[in-house]
């Protein structure tokens, strides 16, 4: 299962996890969101990010400009869609950088938008997140109901939305296909990256 921390603001809260046994880590550059991180503190949080992570920017319905200083003037390896962009968005960051990695996050609306959207986008990007819906494009700490997860199979998908040790848990039960779990709210107290919780949803995921 990956793991994938995401929202950090602080080269502080950076330096806490970079060596832990996860997949990725995430900043927002995002305006709307509370998490929200300047081109320039994305290139300090790279730049002392080791290469066996992916360093993810996540941005919603981002103009080309943007794509291009992210590209320029950061270190990232990963470019996570999380509003309604159209497909040539994806295609604008591949003609820029082939290697970027692309997710798209989709809002868990209902079972059949979930799916159209899955097939619409499965071939043009590298991996989903499926969130809870909001007006704020995720970030709201809270969860959606599992099951309609059921029945996408042979899709990279990660868990989103009021991620935390005891959902965690709960999702163990079920018969999902999902790749791993995206996780924000789930690893803070008092708006900061609690290193207990972030070890013990490591050792839950990973068994280490």
């Amino acid at each position: 299962m990956k793991i994938k921390f995401c929202g950090f603001r602080t080269l502080d809260d950076v330096q806490k996890a970079k060596a832990l046994n996860i997949d990725a880590i995430g900043f927002i550059h995002f305006a709307g969101s509370k998490r929200f991180v300047d081109i320039q503190t994305i290139k300090q949080f790279t730049d002392i990010i080791p290469d066996d992570k992916e360093k993810v920017v996540i941005l919603v319905n981002p103009e080309t400009a943007t794509i291009d200083s992210i590209i320029k003037e950061t270190g990232i390896t990963t470019i996570q869609l999380h509003g309604n962009e159209p497909i040539s968005t994806i295609q604008y960051i591949r003609q820029q950088n082939s290697k970027l990695k692309i997710i798209k996050a989709l809002p868990e609306v209902d079972k059949q938008t979930l799916l159209t959207a899955i097939d619409d986008y499965k071939h043009l990007v590298d991996q989903f997140i499926i969130d809870t819906p909001s007006q704020s494009y995720g970030g709201t700490g809270k969860t959606f109901d599992w099951k309609i997860l059921e029945s996408i199979h042979d899709v990279d998908y990660l868990i989103a939305g009021g991620m935390n040790y005891e959902n965690i848990q709960k999702i163990a039960h079920l018969s999902l296909y999902h790749t791993g779990y995206d996780i924000a709210s789930g690893i803070e107290t008092n708006d900061k990256k609690d290193m207990n919780k972030m070890l013990d949803i490591i050792k839950l995921v990973k068994g280490v």
